[in-house]
């Protein structure tokens, strides 16, 4: 592992897991942001240390972790947007970028660089906040697709509804609607609908 040190030299927070889960590397970044020292860490399975939620408040890390197994059966990683638990400030929004570095059989590790969302937009977005924020300008305009999807929130339409009724499927549905939260700069649906509507889009 000590072949995978120079990676970690980055100012992003960042730490690697094997194909367990185990935290194998954990870097400075990473100990000033999440507030846990190396010590703390190593070894440590990362869902239970980080406790991950998606966007919407699910449970994201798991055992099972989906990320994990693709990105360890050779599947390019999108970004994503995740609250992880800290040591002193609760939950955070993190935009992560993953890759796996493969080495010699059986130490392949899933490098995980975590960008604080507040430093992407500007200002905190963290999980507690209930402000109406302000829609992130620089991150575009929502596409007309995007739209309708979030026309079809305002109407209370499931997922599965606003696949059918687009033609698409609902992990599609999913990705436009993490777009929407994410260039409007809210936490959830009725955040997305209510400024939505402030905004003339619906």
């Amino acid at each position: 592992m000590l072949a995978n040190k120079n990676i970690f030299r980055t100012s992003e927070p960042a730490f690697a897991v094997d194909v367990n889960g185990q935290i194998v590397t954990w870097n400075q970044a990473a100990r000033d942001t999440f507030g846990f020292k190396e010590s703390e860490v190593l070894g440590q399975r990362c869902w239970k240390l980080l406790q991950g939620q998606d966007i919407f408040g699910n449970e994201s890390c798991c055992e099972g972790c989906p990320t994990r197994a693709a990105a360890f059966h050779n599947k390019s990683i999108n970004r994503f947007q995740i609250d992880f638990q800290t040591a002193a400030n609760g939950q955070i929004r993190f935009m992560v970028s993953s890759m796996t570095l493969l080495n010699d059989p059986g130490e392949e590790v899933l490098v995980h660089m975590c960008r604080p969302y507040e430093d992407i937009v500007g200002h905190s977005v963290t999980s507690h906040n209930t402000n109406l924020p302000v829609p992130n300008t620089n991150n575009g305009i929502l596409t007309r697709r995007e739209i309708e999807v979030l026309s079809h929130l305002h109407k209370g339409k499931s997922v599965p509804q606003m696949a059918a009724a687009m033609r698409i499927s609902e992990k599609t549905v999913l990705n436009h609607t993490q777009h929407i939260l994410f260039k409007l700069n809210v936490h959830n649906r009725l955040e997305a609908v209510a400024l939505g509507r402030k905004l003339g889009l619906i």
